[in-house]
């Protein structure tokens, strides 16, 4: 019994070499794909990891956070902001680092209710004015620099020369 395989041979051999190329590159395709979805969601779910620990470090942080210290039995609270002494320009110089060639002008600050403001000298010769305010446990801080304020914005009730309505 002798076959002659060679003719069968010679098909399966170009069937192999058409269908064995055409199926690898599908699976390769189809398997870049699949990494591609499970990166895409590990990055994800990475993401919302992290988020997820740092609002719950920030939620444990502030409700572990300790009151506020109550104001003494001699401190007034409930009949509005107390007006105070009105600070030097000395005082309002540590507050704030004027440019070189600037100083405050030798005139006395203009105090009104918790707002003070501080003519400044410049070498241009034009005018500006630091605007300060107070707040009690704070003490004076730098607010503004300008040429006026409207009043109402600031909450005043009283003219004061650096408004300018």
């Amino acid at each position: 019994m002798t076959d002659d395989l060679g003719p069968l041979r010679q098909a399966m051999s170009d069937l192999s070499e058409h269908g064995g190329t055409t199926d690898m590159y599908e699976r390769a395709l189809r398997r870049s794909r699949q990494v591609q979805r499970r990166r895409a969601v590990t990055t994800g779910a990475a993401a919302v990891a992290v988020m997820f620990a740092i609002g719950g470090t920030v939620a444990f942080a502030t409700r572990h956070r300790p009151d506020p210290p109550t104001p003494p039995a001699s401190t007034r609270t409930s009949d509005g902001p107390q007006n105070p002494t009105c600070p030097s320009t000395q005082t309002l110089g540590t507050l704030v680092e004027l440019p070189a060639g600037w100083s405050f002008d030798s005139r006395a600050v203009e105090c009104v209710e918790t707002w003070a403001a501080a003519d400044v000298q410049r070498p241009d010769a034009s005018g500006v004015i630091y605007l300060f305010h107070y707040t009690a446990g704070t003490g004076w801080r730098f607010q503004d620099q300008g040429t006026g304020w409207d009043c109402k914005d600031l909450g005043l009730t009283e003219p004061a020369s650096f408004c300018v309505s």
